[in-house]
């Protein structure tokens, strides 16, 4: 992992795209690297998947590139761009699962042609391809990929992503694009005019009362992970658990409009649980 001409571009895509940390300086130098390209990879499917400027045919083509270049290196055919030269080398020396590659083309592909979700279980089908192999990965660069550890670490990806949702309900919105299954809208009884004219009324607050539970939930089914876990790994576990807490409680308070303010965290924040992590068991 010398020449890593794609390195550079993945460092600079994290810096302007994540909402959590991925591949912080808690990993050892090698995982941090291999984390950025597989974080690269799963950026430029998803900006792909975004391109609203483009139909969903012509970006189902170019995503089709994409699968064209995983099914080469799935061959051992190295004729393919530099980003999956090293995604090749990474999997080999750490023995991943292309599998897990394919779910992530697979759910930019569903982001494309389905924009809407009937209920809360289409919806977790959905990010166990979209959310829940970084965590799968990232498991197995530390050797850590148990059976039990998958299961805890797919509903920490769950939680994560439905956290990343909630902060993204606006912008998705102007994608066409809601991930609130139809159930929800339809038990709480709410208009997707509402998310468009930034109208969050008394059944969006009581909506967000009974979505984070769904989270928090969903959160605790995968803490058990941190006591499975050990050094670097179990401290970023805790740190990005904690990150979670942290904005679910703030998304809480009385006065959190999720389509004008919905809370991020600040590099204070970030600085505040990392110190609290190591103080605590």
């Amino acid at each position: 992992m010398s020449h890593y001409i794609t390195l550079k571009a993945g460092k600079e895509r994290k810096k302007h795209y994540e909402n959590f940390p991925v591949a912080t300086l808690l990993y050892p130098k090698k995982i941090r690297e291999a984390v950025i390209i597989f974080y690269q990879f799963a950026r430029i499917g998803d900006d792909i998947a975004d391109e609203g400027i483009f139909s969903k045919k012509q970006r189902l083509k170019k995503l089709q590139i994409y699968q064209k270049n995983l099914n080469k290196i799935k061959k051992n055919n190295l004729n393919v761009n530099s980003l999956f030269l090293d995604i090749y080398q990474i999997i080999n020396q750490y023995q991943i699962s292309t599998n897990l590659l394919q779910k992530f083309i697979d759910a930019f592909k569903q982001d494309i042609i389905n924009n809407r979700y009937n209920n809360f279980n289409e919806l977790i089908n959905y990010l166990n391809k979209a959310a829940a192999p970084a965590g799968q990965i990232i498991l197995r660069l530390f050797k850590e990929d148990s059976k039990q550890n998958i299961i805890y670490s797919n509903s920490i990806c769950q939680a994560f992503a439905l956290i990343g949702i909630s902060q993204d309900f606006y912008e998705d919105i102007l994608k066409d694009r809601l991930y609130i299954p139809k159930s929800e809208m339809k038990k709480f009884n709410l208009n997707i005019s509402d998310i468009h004219e930034k109208k969050f009324n008394a059944n969006w607050k009581l909506f967000k009362a009974s979505w984070l539970k769904q989270i928090e939930i969903i959160l605790s089914e995968g803490k058990p992970l941190i006591s499975n876990t050990n050094g670097r790994l179990r401290l970023q576990i805790k740190i990005m658990i904690g990150a979670v807490n942290l904005l679910i409680s703030r998304m809480k308070n009385e006065e959190c409009d999720l389509f004008i303010n919905p809370p991020k965290l600040s590099k204070i924040d970030w600085l505040v649980l990392f110190y609290r992590c190591i103080l605590t068991k």
